[in-house]
């Protein structure tokens, strides 16, 4: 501790990110936390664009960034564990490189709750609209944990986990299954160490699950906190990668994995899965969600509603069914 203030790091997985990178690192670099506490670690994944030249440019300036990397799989959740394994700071926090927090005093407001609270093992901002992002991100992010409609629909809600309402803060307690799917949160990383530091990913959503299951379920929901993210530019990209979620993430990884979005044994979640299908493929129900978020947030981009909810649903659906695993999964549920 210095001045009571704990000591962080921000680890930042890259893989040609070169169009990313700078922005991430100028908006942690005017942090006013002091910066001796700040530890930067970015875990490239052996970038063959001008990333890794651009970060030693960084380095040179600032003693506290450094440059790590990852030649084991070319797999962010890898990055993300050595990051974690190599870190010193007494808190830990991954942010993407194609994230840019917002405000100069972002990460004091982030750690607060953790210095004011020692029952809570962690503290998680949320994602904001930027003025100056596409419409399709803009919508996305007009949800705190960036869901889209799928998402949304099968997810449980910060606000249904809310126990407590602080001045500047929330206060989660998580009761599995029922964890919001938060990825960037800033955790006590001896708690983290003790928890998942044997394994060999960073699993972002499952990690809340995981310390919950172990008796530290307290978080704080720091809404003031806000994310660009710049991730999105097209509903062809979110489709891109929601579809290769499934095939490269979800599906291999389905048995070992903590946190759920469904019960695959549950009949009743069988026919959730089920009525959604139906309800966004009417799409006139859909419709008129998004025009009453489109009202309730005056923005036109929120009219992807529709639209994103019918083509993410039956994409999604048809890369299940090209998958054996997935169509195995399928043939169980139409037996039952």
């Amino acid at each position: 501790m210095n001045n009571g203030l704990p000591s962080v790091s921000i680890i930042i997985p890259t893989y040609n990110e070169a169009e990313n990178i700078t922005m991430c690192l100028d908006a942690i670099i005017r942090q006013d936390y002091q910066s001796e506490l700040i530890e930067i670690i970015i875990v490239d994944n052996v970038s063959v664009d001008e990333t890794i030249e651009i970060v030693k440019r960084y380095m040179t300036k600032h003693s506290n960034i450094m440059l790590a990397f990852n030649e084991v799989a070319k797999d962010a959740e890898v990055s993300k564990m050595i990051g974690l394994q190599q870190a010193k700071g007494e808190l830990f926090l991954y942010l993407d490189a194609d994230i840019q927090v917002v405000g100069r005093d972002w990460l004091t407001r982030l750690i607060n709750p953790l210095i004011e609270r020692y029952s809570l093992v962690g503290s998680f901002p949320r994602f904001v609209p930027n003025p100056m992002d596409t419409a399709i991100g803009r919508y996305l992010r007009y949800h705190p944990l960036e869901l889209d409609p799928v998402f949304q629909f099968f997810c449980t809600e910060i606000k249904e986990t809310i126990v407590e309402h602080r001045v500047d803060y929330e206060i989660c307690e998580f009761h599995p299954p029922q964890i919001p799917p938060i990825g960037i949160c800033i955790y006590r990383r001896e708690v983290l160490i003790e928890a998942i530091g044997n394994m060999r990913k960073f699993m972002d959503v499952d990690v809340p699950v995981i310390l919950s299951k172990k008796g530290s379920n307290r978080f704080a929901h720091v809404s003031s906190c806000g994310i660009y993210h710049t991730n999105v530019k097209n509903i062809r990209e979110i489709v891109r990668r929601r579809c290769r979620n499934v095939k490269q993430i979800y599906l291999p990884n389905l048995e070992m994995r903590e946190f759920v979005y469904f019960n695959r044994e549950d009949r009743k979640d069988l026919m959730r899965i089920a009525w959604w299908a139906i309800y966004a493929n009417l799409f006139v129900p859909s419709l008129a969600k998004g025009i009453w978020k489109t009202l309730w947030n005056k923005d036109l981009a929120c009219m992807y509603e529709p639209v994103v909810a019918m083509v993410l649903t039956d994409a999604i659906a048809l890369e299940f069914l090209k998958s054996e695993k997935g169509r195995n999964m399928f043939r169980r549920w139409i037996k039952r």
